[in-house]
């Protein structure tokens, strides 16, 4: 259980950041929600995350992008991302990867996989 974490999730459909949010819930995570990258950097400064999980193609702002201003800021340099696209041109992302404390997992989601995961984020040094 993660109980006092705060976890960002931000995908452009409702469905998927519902499923997410009740897993979180779920694990003892608050959660707060954005639908777009524009709106997950907004809900990062307000929320006090600890971890992300960013789907890249959403509109007003990818989350590619958001990702690359969210790391530019030092409130946000070390937060772990856990990257999430249905994208099959992974080597695309490659850039976005190459922290340690970001990981990318395709769609469709195994929810199990993204819990574990979020986990090894939240807990590596």
């Amino acid at each position: 259980m993660m109980i006092g974490y705060r976890v960002l999730v931000a995908d452009d459909e409702p469905d998927i950041r519902n499923i997410l949010r009740r897993l979180f819930l779920s694990d003892g995570f608050c959660v707060c929600e954005a639908g777009n990258g524009l709106e997950a950097i907004t809900q990062a400064e307000r929320c006090d995350i600890n971890v992300i999980v960013m789907d890249i193609t959403m509109p007003q702002m990818a989350g590619d992008e958001a990702v690359q201003r969210l790391r530019a800021n030092p409130q946000f340099a070390d937060t772990p991302i856990l990257i999430i696209t249905g994208n099959t041109n992974l080597a695309s992302l490659t850039g976005l990867t190459s922290s340690h404390n970001t990981m990318l997992l395709t769609k469709p989601l195994n929810l199990k996989q993204v819990l574990t995961t979020v986990h090894q984020l939240v807990q590596s040094p």
